[in-house]
């Protein structure tokens, strides 16, 4: 349908052209022009009239193509059980460490103890205890959620908030070499937040921290910040928590990175 569709608009084009430059040489030879300047100037705005024609329709082909791959994310999406014992089978043995909003996992009853190990105003500097704890249960891959109160406390230092990520990567390592570790990116924060504390307004730069990080140590780095574009009812009163909508989405993105 649509290369039928391409096809028709450019028999059109090319009708419209030929139109057009027919008509201009007859006036040119009725005013006695022999050398009929004006074909090179139709000729030109053929050419830019085909190349904005080109344009609009490779626009509208990436525009369509999108839409389609958004649609079968979406059924796809739609097509995975997410009842709460289906979510938990799915993770296996992995474990998730992470400060507030990592604990809706626990707090929305989706996941339990044995796979979350979560805690309020966990921060980079001081996660060494939940992240041991979270490695006496042997996990198969551990995913870190670190950063939202270090905004604050590292008083928007993005460097020295990744040298104590960095200082955690590291003693996993030195524990676990094989251990598939993942680093999921500090969720977006509402700008009504960010008006009470700046400070949070720097999680993105905190992000580009992050992935830089990532890229040094061979890690993983995991954006889900698309997840809540247009769902700012999803999140709680103080526009940083989320509400349980979100989390089986957040968990099915972890998943589908670890290939689980």
């Amino acid at each position: 349908m649509r290369q039928s569709r391409k096809g028709a608009l450019y028999l059109l084009l090319a009708a419209a052209l030929l139109a057009g430059y027919f008509l201009n040489l007859e006036k040119s030879r009725e005013q006695g022009n022999e050398e009929f300047p004006a074909v090179d100037r139709i000729r030109a705005q053929e050419q830019a009239d085909v190349g904005e024609i080109e344009q609009e329709l490779l626009k509208r082909e990436q525009e369509e193509a999108a839409e389609s791959t958004r649609e079968t994310a979406s059924r796809e999406q739609e097509e995975k059980p997410m009842d709460k014992q289906s979510l938990r089978k799915r993770l296996g043995a992995a474990v998730i460490v992470g400060d507030s909003v990592t604990e809706g996992f626990l707090d929305y009853e989706f996941l339990e103890s044995d796979c979350v190990i979560a805690e309020k105003g966990l921060r980079a500097d001081s996660a060494g205890e939940e992240i041991q704890k979270a490695l006496d249960l042997s996990p198969t891959q551990l995913f870190l959620s670190i950063g939202l109160n270090d905004l604050e406390y590292c008083r928007g230092d993005s460097e020295r908030f990744v040298r104590y990520y960095r200082q955690r990567i590291l003693e996993i390592r030195e524990e676990y070499p094989d251990l598939p570790i993942y680093i999921n990116g500090i969720l977006p924060i509402l700008p009504e937040a960010v008006e009470k504390k700046a400070e949070l307004g720097q999680a993105e730069a905190y992000n580009e921290a992050l992935r830089r990080m990532c890229e040094e140590l061979e890690l993983t780095f995991i954006d889900s910040g698309d997840l809540l574009e247009g769902k700012e009812e999803w999140y709680q009163k103080d526009a940083i928590h989320l509400k349980s909508q979100f989390y089986p989405l957040w968990l099915n993105r972890m998943e589908e990175t670890a290939g689980l």
